[in-house]
């Protein structure tokens, strides 16, 4: 019989997210995107540079999640900025942060999508192409391991592991960055399955059951083994691509628009 202890579920350091579904700008902004050039020509770029600048924290000029869904697109822009899919397009390194320059590409292809689609239903158009551009990298084990690591790295916002004397050899991730991993869960329902302190318990028992920590060592009451973290995001995303195939939704046999209509809620 595996114990748990009851505790409260740590609190989120840093701002909290933005709302799932992101607009804005200074009511005088009449940029939209969908323009004929490109947006590193044109007052866009002055727009994103100010944005970036007000939310940029960190001394590396790297925004971290927190800071990524406080950007304020221009209006009539709408993002989901916690959106997977559409996180790791924007992250084109796939280092958990972003610079100005990924911030700046991520804008280019945005503008590129917005012109050869139209903006109608733009927002749920570009999250099913951030999905199909996904799918390239996750259907095949290397690409679920790549998006795994990305994910540890996501939620770590820059965080460092830690080990303690209770599991020596064994770098842990704070009960913040477990509670970042479900907030962007969300979308997926997870709220209707399994609270955040649930949650917390869950990883800590699997992390028990692999011989990574003691859930009686009371050092370790908000900290979760790393490589739990990896590997359950490695699971999610490989059932997430095998819902796919189930679906017959592999592209190229479907175009944008029929992702975007066959899942609305998964893209």
């Amino acid at each position: 019989q595996v114990g748990t202890r009851s505790r409260a579920p740590p609190v989120r350091s840093g701002p909290p997210p933005a709302s799932a579904s992101t607009s804005g700008g200074p009511g005088g902004l009449r940029r939209a995107m969908g323009i004929a050039g490109s947006i590193a020509d044109s007052p866009l770029r002055s727009y994103l540079q100010n944005e970036f600048d007000r939310v940029v924290k960190s001394r590396a000029r790297l925004l971290y999640l927190h800071q990524i869904q406080q950007l304020q697109p221009p209006q009539d822009v709408h993002l989901d900025l916690r959106h997977l899919a559409t996180l790791w397009k924007l992250d084109r390194d796939h280092d958990g942060s972003v610079t100005f320059e990924e911030l700046l590409e991520f804008a280019e292809f945005c503008n590129e999508r917005r012109r050869f689609l139209g903006s109608l239903d733009f927002e749920r158009k570009l999250r099913a192409q951030c999905v199909v551009d996904l799918w390239e990298v996750i259907r095949d084990e290397k690409g679920e391991e790549a998006f795994a690591d990305w994910v540890v790295l996501l939620i770590a916002q820059g965080e460092h592991h830690q080990t303690f004397a209770a599991s020596p050899h064994v770098p842990f991730m704070s009960g913040d960055a477990v509670m970042t991993l479900y907030e962007l869960l969300k979308p997926c329902q997870i709220v209707s399955q399994i609270d955040q302190q649930g949650f917390l318990d869950l990883l800590q028992q699997i992390g028990e059951n692999m011989n990574l920590m003691s859930l009686q060592s009371e050092e370790l009451d908000d900290w979760v083994p790393v490589m739990v973290v990896h590997r359950w995001s490695r699971r999610l995303v490989s059932y997430y691509a095998g819902l796919f195939r189930l679906l017959g939704l592999e592209p190229p046999k479907t175009s944008v628009q029929d992702i975007s209509d066959a899942c609305g809620g998964l893209a």
